[in-house]
């Protein structure tokens, strides 16, 4: 029980102690507080110690590439992945600490010492405008050293996009058709092209600039550009781009001295090269207006009773294109007249009968007509023309058998057309 007062009492004074510091005396401990802040600012900035500083993403530049390309040599590969930023540590004073970055620190390696070449490694040098260089992560890398050489790839250009409707863009023309790319020997083996791009969308203007061109492998894979010594590979790249409009060609104005075909001949057709008689014309929107359709050079027929085949050029106005070509291949196609020769009750023949057999047609007479060429036609009289059903192996009996037509004791020419006014089937019966 008296262990348990004692207790009691120990903290019922440690409660009145406390409260009496936190509650008297206020004023004195705030001043002593100030005093004390003031004095370790005042022996801060007089004898401002120093701290360490890690100063990361400190990149590493490269001195004397200049002596190593007089020697006809230069560094292998992607210097952007060769050459990593380092991480350094920096002694500085505390007033300098905050400001401290990667623009107060130099880091380097120098390429003067290597005359050969193969793999070399080269000690980083690090020095900070502030502070003290204490060490850097890492402090040296490993770099391949190849020949200087030349080498010509070929330029290509892609389009990409689509223009707006209306607008028509010509054929790419380079400055070159290849470039001359300067790197290490076995850098520029790994290149099969370079390739200028194009973006045709929206473009409404043609193209007249230096491009820069992307390299890559014969896979189609993208070589960096950053192992090429010296500028960037570009090129000049033209493309003539121009408003456009689809016409028609006026072809049949274009037919002369078609009331002048002998008599008896007319002109059956006529045709062109291009599809649909239609062609692609460009050049200033002003001009484009005022062509509805494209005339041609006059063809004349005149006299002609044969089908004629020409080259026509081309009408084009002042300050327009036609694209695909100057000329039209036009083809008339001029014939002899048609005409029909009606024949009306003709009579049916039979042939073919043995001296046996006798036979009788449902019919005695038939209607035809023959169609042809004019000068056919005009030659054939009634007298001419024989009509007849073949019996020749047909047995007793009533069968169908084709109807045929003989002229001048032949078969109907190809040029001539038989037609049969009703049915070109006869039923005869055969008796023995």
């Amino acid at each position: 029980m008296k262990n348990d007062a004692k207790e009691s009492r120990f903290w019922e004074m440690l409660k009145r102690g406390l409260k009496t510091f936190f509650t008297k005396n206020i004023a004195i401990k705030v001043i002593s507080l100030v005093f004390a802040m003031l004095l370790w600012g005042y022996v801060m900035m007089t004898q401002n110690p120093t701290r360490v500083k890690v100063v990361q993403n400190v990149p590493v530049n490269i001195e004397g590439e200049a002596d190593l390309t007089t020697r006809k040599l230069i560094i292998c590969g992607d210097r952007s992945a060769l050459l990593e930023d380092i991480s350094v540590r920096v002694r500085t004073e505390l007033t300098s600490y905050a400001d401290l970055s990667a623009d107060d620190i130099t880091a380097s390696v120098n390429l003067s010492s290597i005359s050969s070449k193969g793999k070399h490694t080269l000690k980083i040098s690090v020095k900070s405008s502030t502070g003290q260089v204490v060490s850097y992560t890492p402090s040296q890398i490993e770099i391949e050293v190849d020949t200087l050489a030349t080498r010509s790839v070929p330029v290509e250009v892609r389009r990409e996009g689509e223009l707006p409707e209306g607008y028509w863009a010509g054929d790419v023309q380079l400055s070159s058709p290849t470039v001359e790319l300067q790197g290490a020997a076995a850098d520029l083996m790994q290149i099969a092209k370079a390739v200028a791009v194009i973006d045709l969308t929206d473009r409404t203007e043609s193209v007249n600039e230096s491009m820069v061109l992307t390299l890559y492998d014969q896979e189609g894979n993208e070589v960096s550009a950053s192992i090429l010594f010296g500028s960037m590979a570009t090129a000049v790249v033209k493309l003539q781009i121009l408003p456009s409009k689809i016409v028609p060609i006026d072809v049949d104005a274009a037919i002369a001295g078609r009331d002048a075909i002998p008599e008896n001949f007319e002109i059956a057709g006529y045709g062109t090269s291009i599809e649909n008689n239609l062609v692609r014309i460009v050049g200033s929107a002003e001009a484009l207006t005022e062509v509805e359709s494209l005339s041609l050079e006059p063809l004349d027929v005149a006299g002609l009773t044969e089908s004629v085949q020409q080259d026509l050029p081309i009408i084009v106005p002042e300050g327009v294109r036609v694209i695909g070509g100057s000329t039209v291949n036009v083809q008339v196609t001029i014939r002899e007249k048609m005409d029909t020769l009606t024949l009306t009750e003709l009579p049916i023949e039979i042939v073919g009968l043995t001296r046996k057999q006798k036979a009788s047609l449902d019919r005695e007479t038939v209607d035809i007509s023959l169609n042809g060429r004019v000068s056919l036609i005009n030659g054939i009289t009634r007298g001419d023309v024989k009509v007849y059903a073949d019996v020749t192996s047909l047995a007793a009996g009533t069968h169908e058998v084709k109807l045929a037509v003989q002229i001048d004791g032949e078969d109907v020419p190809a040029e001539l057309q038989v037609v049969f006014v009703e049915t070109d089937t006869v039923q005869v019966t055969i008796e023995e």
